[in-house]
């Protein structure tokens, strides 16, 4: 009796157990987005109501991320997927990801944006604006200028009030809260860049595309078409730089720094390294142009 009377106690601590798990609030809807700036976007608008999936973690590169079977398990749970549009891992990916949840809603973020895509011939001319460097396909960088997300938030938010309506007046204050924090960064990198307008800069992955063509700035891009520079192409940057004054190069940190180095060295600078993929949204695009404007005064 004694062994019994101890068996029926642990089944009914462990259904307890059980049930206390259940009823967890953290049991929430799953978003999976591909990422971090996106897990930050989405993160505002919806607060805790739901958990977050970023499918490309931080120091990973879009262009050559490949998932952990992990994380493909993880897509399992998710609702939605929010595409962010044009990066290579999505391109690479995205079949899969639907084939592993076929009641997973697929969105795209980018559907609103006012997209840079490639100019139908292959010569690069560095004395354009940095939109002529995606030269077989659509530039995917849209989550770097805040001009840009202020219409890829609208999109998420229409999408959640719709899917989600009980959630309206929390998403509501959400939204709004957030777009007055985009209107802010906005008013102050208009301020901080208006004094260099048509001013050039020169990066090693042509990631800030958007933010040149929106706030006036002219983008040199060192990596071509995906690739890294022939020695022509070298000096030609070189070239550039020198007539146009250029001392930094920027360096997104999930890239080398080698080629970089080698230019910035050619043309007595340095290299700056800069985090577009940052999950602190606000401040790593605040510091980027801040690294931008110290950059002419060199």
């Amino acid at each position: 009796m004694r062994k019994s009377g101890i068996l029926l106690l642990l089944v009914l601590f462990l259904s307890a157990c059980n049930n206390t798990r259940k009823n967890e609030p953290t049991d929430k809807p799953v978003v999976s987005v591909s990422i971090l700036p996106q897990k930050y976007f989405v993160e505002r608008i919806l607060g805790d109501h739901f958990k977050v999936n970023v499918m490309i973690p931080p120091g990973a590169s879009p262009v050559s991320y490949e998932p952990t079977p992990l994380q493909m398990k993880e897509l399992s749970n998710s609702e939605v997927y929010i595409r962010i549009g044009h990066i290579e891992f999505e391109k690479a990916w995205m079949k899969k990801i639907r084939s592993i949840n076929s009641e997973m809603e697929i969105i795209d973020q980018s559907m609103k944006a006012n997209l840079i895509h490639a100019e139908h011939n292959h010569e690069v001319d560095h004395d354009h604006s940095g939109h002529h460097h995606h030269h077989h396909g659509t530039d995917p960088h849209i989550w770097i200028s805040p001009k840009e997300v202020t219409k890829q938030i609208e999109f998420l938010f229409d999408y959640f009030i719709e899917k989600y309506p009980l959630l309206k007046p929390n998403l509501e204050k959400n939204y709004s809260v957030f777009q007055s924090e985009i209107d802010s960064l906005d008013l102050y990198i208009q301020n901080k860049l208006e004094p260099l307008h048509g001013k050039k800069f020169l990066i090693f992955h042509p990631a800030l595309s958007y933010l040149a063509r929106d706030y006036g700035l002219e983008q040199i891009s060192i990596e071509i078409d995906g690739k890294e520079p022939t020695p022509a192409n070298i000096r030609e940057i070189v070239e550039t730089a020198k007539k146009d004054n250029i001392k930094v190069v920027f360096v997104q940190q999930q890239f080398s720094t080698h080629n970089a180095e080698v230019i910035a060295k050619e043309i007595d600078g340095k290299v700056v390294q800069i985090d577009p993929l940052s999950y602190q949204w606000t401040e790593s695009v605040k510091m980027i142009v801040d690294e931008i404007v110290k950059s002419y005064s060199n």
